[in-house]
């Protein structure tokens, strides 16, 4: 699954999205023997297998079904917090909910497998079309991380980098909506620890941001980011999980927009 939970695509969060414009984080330089070591990088196929073997390995993620996860939201900048859900069920519909100032503000993004909805108190009840849907389906893809180089065709590895202490490689990938991601993978144990995107909101206006994957556990058989770091322009938050179930019972009315489970 994708890690924008965004680290399932909680760049989806009203917060980030309103942001304006602005360059997003970049890699560190590349020292003198830049040109050696992009020599030796590895494969597209290499990285995205060294990633599902991390993440749990392939068999692992083929016994789940389906996905709840649970934890807090903090949104330093506006001195607010809430919580979220995710509600995932194989192949690819999924359910993210975030409430905040005591549940004065709820955001809802749902997609069902072929369509996709969204809903806010701005903004109500809303479709999710164009660009934004192509997006959506496939962040919405269960097991993305043991078939990166699957989910993104044009996966290419363009060179290394340091984040904190840990070395890491670089790659790029487009989703069909419009964005680029540019994912950090770690060197040493193959997990996706960072990434950065870009691309087009509903209104078309390119909106940047900077994801942070931490507290890496062991769920089951999977590891998990328990805490993951959002940084946009104007605004950042972090998201810390708190609970994680497998193969809870997940009725797929839940992935419906609400007006088609009314009629």
């Amino acid at each position: 699954m994708n890690r924008k939970v965004h680290y399932f695509a909680f760049a989806s969060l009203f917060l980030i999205w309103a942001a304006p414009t602005h360059g997003q984080a970049a890699p560190a330089p590349k020292d003198k023997d830049a040109a050696v070591a992009d020599a030796k990088l590895p494969s597209a196929q290499e990285i995205s297998d060294r990633c599902a073997k991390a993440s749990g390995g392939k068999e692992a993620w083929a016994k789940l079904k389906t996905m709840v996860m649970t934890g807090t939201l903090d949104i330093p900048t506006y001195n607010v917090s809430g919580k979220v859900e995710i509600f995932a069920k194989r192949p690819n519909k999924i359910l993210r909910v975030s409430t905040v100032a005591d549940g004065q503000f709820v955001q809802k993004e749902g997609f069902d497998g072929q369509a996709g909805w969204e809903s806010d108190p701005q903004k109500g009840l809303r479709a999710i079309t164009g660009p934004q849907l192509e997006q959506v389906k496939v962040e919405s893809i269960f097991d993305t991380d043991v078939r990166l180089n699957e989910v993104y065709p044009d996966l290419k590895v363009t060179g290394r980098t340091k984040l904190g202490d840990r070395d890491a490689y670089v790659a790029v990938a487009h989703e069909p909506g419009g964005k680029t991601l540019t994912m950090y993978m770690d060197a040493q144990t193959g997990l996706r620890i960072a990434e950065d995107s870009e691309g087009p909101d509903e209104t078309g206006t390119v909106v940047k941001a900077n994801l942070v994957f931490e507290d890496f556990r062991t769920a089951g058989e999977i590891q998990i980011p328990y805490r993951i770091r959002i940084k946009a322009p104007n605004v950042s938050l972090v998201i810390q999980i708190e609970d994680v179930k497998w193969n809870d019972a997940v009725d797929d009315a839940k992935f419906a927009m609400p007006a088609a489970n009314a009629q």
